[in-house]
């Protein structure tokens, strides 16, 4: 019986102690194996007694600068032992997580070419409302046609699956850029195999940062940011807001 795990699901953490332990604790019925890695941004709140309780894989940064996102997520790469890495924010929760990667490692298994996979972001069932139903559909369905239609890899970090082997052979997350690492994680991979938005599952997510910024605020950074990122190589902010 293997014992090593399967996904490596690694967390980037700055003051979650209000989201940390729903979303930990959701894996704990999860019968894949598995390890758990936080990387935590310099938390002063209860965010490292909460992760300490499900797991020993805990990556502190130390420096006086604020970490990037970029730099957060290859510091629990590096420390992975799964086939694959699943990047997730600290508020998305899983629905039926055994399931769910059941399902996402048989759509690896019958593609070698695929090496990376998203899936549609929807809200936590008690923020659920019209308004956030209207703005996550053209942001899943940009995700859904840029990966499975045109093949050019695009995807936001609330989750992203990816081959160990084919994460390293491409460097990693690019630790220079303040945001948008995660859209271009996947447009470099797509360059070296095949990336998809697995439309039929989905995660939940919090969707703190629309509820307090507005969604037409934050959909205007998103777009500011990825163009930047695209056009230019660098993020079009020196540093992401953190919402809280």
């Amino acid at each position: 019986m293997r014992s090593s795990p399967v996904v490596s699901i690694i967390i980037p953490t700055l003051k979650e102690g209000a989201f940390l332990e729903r979303t930990l604790k959701q894996f704990d019925t999860l019968s894949l194996p598995h390890e758990i890695i936080i990387t935590d941004g310099g938390s002063t709140d209860e965010t490292l007694p909460i992760a300490r309780r499900y797991t020993e894989k805990i990556v502190v940064w130390g420096e006086p600068r604020r970490q990037t996102f970029g730099e957060a997520k290859n510091a629990g790469a590096r420390q992975a032992q799964g086939d694959y890495l699943v990047f997730i924010d600290a508020d998305v929760l899983i629905p039926e997580p055994n399931a769910f990667f059941e399902e996402m490692l048989a759509a690896f298994g019958r593609d070698p070419r695929l090496v990376a996979m998203t899936v549609p972001l929807t809200p936590w069932p008690e923020n659920r409302s019209l308004v956030d139903a209207l703005f996550c559909k053209p942001l899943n369905w940009a995700y859904i046609i840029a990966n499975n239609v045109f093949g050019s890899g695009n995807s936001s970090g609330e989750f992203q699956m990816v081959r160990t082997d084919a994460f390293r052979k491409e460097g990693g997350f690019k630790e220079a850029l303040a945001a948008g690492e995660d859209n271009e994680l996947f447009r470099e991979l797509a360059n070296h195999g095949r990336t998809l938005s697995y439309w039929k599952l989905s995660v939940q997510h919090s969707l703190r940062r629309p509820h307090k910024l507005g969604w037409l605020r934050v959909y205007a950074s998103w777009i500011k940011n990825g163009l930047s990122v695209m056009i230019r190589g660098k993020a079009a902010y020196k540093e992401w807001a953190v919402v809280r």
